[in-house]
């Protein structure tokens, strides 16, 4: 079938380059329009554009606290269940994950260094709605934060056609306990939560998925705000081999191809048999759900490989967000360790939404150097370093090092302090 794509073909630099978000320069022009747009003339360049880009006028968008509150009442018993349900799930991972406040390097040469950590102190979790609202979003984002002790925390999120909020979203966020909503999508809200407006105050850091505006917006503003990364077009890469069962991985290949027009949803094998299996699975089941397009995408096909180790080493190279091992391939759990996300013998789906791992990943190979997003993503380090005893060996090695690097001012700060302050700093303390 057409949509298969061998190994062989593949034009893999041009394939990294997609993956990694890299926007066409005509995207990367028009985001820094509205970024310099949204700094200027904050709500009221907001106003314009979410009418220019969401067809709706709002004076203010801000969702009252009581109508966050009040979306509860509109959702079912089993959602409200649900949405609880992963939300524990969730917490308990990212409290387990959670670090020590405080730790205290053992003292050697009369020096006390401390490590602290302590949460961000206002965040914003950008919550996507442009192809359907995503208010597991909204859980993947908030929990984490809200375990680091966060205080402050907002949800963006674009309004619908109606000028309203996803009600699912708004009762995920009063289920959460987080009030402070607003109807601002695209690269507007990122520009937004990182200048500030007068509706809006600005945010220390912000997460979340987006479209490509989204992405790029976070691109052109990481150093104003702390981003979490450039999370792109969704990935599913499924490294499977006989036994493995044809039908669930065709499903869960469409799983992931339902997300974007740009997901990748890969099938991975040395089996021609297992591909052609899952080939006719998949033209079976797009032609039921009537999304026969989706076979025709770039991002959607299998790679035939020579042999297992193959497909191995070809995933590991990807990087990808999800990965699903399957039949043999499930005894590779620990040989690739570039992904974000790994499956063993289980839907992605599973993940994504309640088992409990983060499903904001990383995306586009960044997986090789990047982590899921986590208690630690709301958190910042800093040191604390105090003189508790003869700290001679580290002035006189620190002297030393600001004479290489001809820093003469440097060393007379550390010559006053060995000969003034640290005798004066013992004396003290012998009386």
């Amino acid at each position: 079938m057409g949509w298969c794509v061998p190994l062989a073909t593949l034009d893999f630099e041009e394939v990294l380059g997609r993956r990694r978000g890299q926007g066409a320069p005509a995207v990367r022009r028009k985001v820094a329009e509205i970024v310099e747009a949204v700094r200027v003339g904050g709500d009221e360049t907001v106003r314009a554009l979410t009418r220019e880009f969401d067809g709706v006028d709002l004076p203010d968008p801000r969702v009252p606290a009581a109508d966050v509150r009040a979306a509860l009442a509109g959702i079912g018993g089993e959602l409200r269940g649900a949405i609880e349900f992963a939300a524990e799930r969730v917490r308990t991972v990212c409290s387990a994950e959670r670090p020590l406040a405080v730790i205290e390097v053992p003292v050697r040469h009369g020096v006390q260094v401390r490590i602290y950590r302590e949460p961000i102190e206002r965040v914003a979790v950008y919550v996507p709605a442009g192809r359907a609202p995503l208010p597991s979003s909204a859980i993947m984002g908030v929990t984490p934060a809200q375990v680091a002790g966060v205080r402050e925390i907002v949800v963006l999120t674009p309004p619908g056609p109606n000028g309203k909020a996803d009600r699912t979203t708004l009762a995920a966020c009063a289920l959460l306990g987080v009030e402070e909503v607003f109807l601002i999508g695209g690269a507007q809200a990122v520009a937004a939560a990182a200048y500030g407006t007068k509706t809006l105050r600005p945010v220390h850091k912000l997460v979340g998925p987006g479209n490509i505006w989204v992405t790029e917006a976070k691109r052109q503003l990481q150093g104003v705000i702390g981003i979490d990364g450039l999370n792109g077009p969704s990935e599913v890469l499924v490294l499977a081999e006989p036994p493995a069962p044809a039908q669930q991985i065709a499903r869960d290949l469409l799983a992931q191809a339902e997300h974007d027009p740009e997901s990748w949803a890969v099938l991975v094998t040395s089996s021609p048999e297992l591909r052609q299996a899952v080939e006719r699975e998949m033209a079976r089941l797009v032609q039921e759900c009537g999304a026969e397009e989706i076979l025709g995408r770039p991002g959607v096909g299998v790679v035939l490989t020579p042999d297992a180790a193959a497909a191995v080493r070809f995933a590991a190279a990807f990087a990808p967000e999800h990965l699903e091992l399957w039949g043999e391939s499930a005894a590779s759990a620990t040989a690739v360790r570039s992904a974000g996300a790994v499956f063993v013998a289980c839907p992605t789906p599973l993940g994504d939404y309640a088992a409990g791992p983060n499903h904001i990943l990383p995306t586009g190979g960044s997986a090789r150097y990047a982590s899921p997003l986590g208690v630690e993503d709301f958190m910042r380090r800093r040191t604390e370093t105090q003189v508790v005893g003869d700290a001679s060996s580290v002035v006189s090695a620190a002297a030393t090092l600001a004479d290489a690097e001809g820093l003469s001012m440097h060393r007379m700060a550390l010559q006053g302090f060995q000969e003034v302050m640290m005798p004066w700093r013992n004396a003290l303390q012998s009386s």
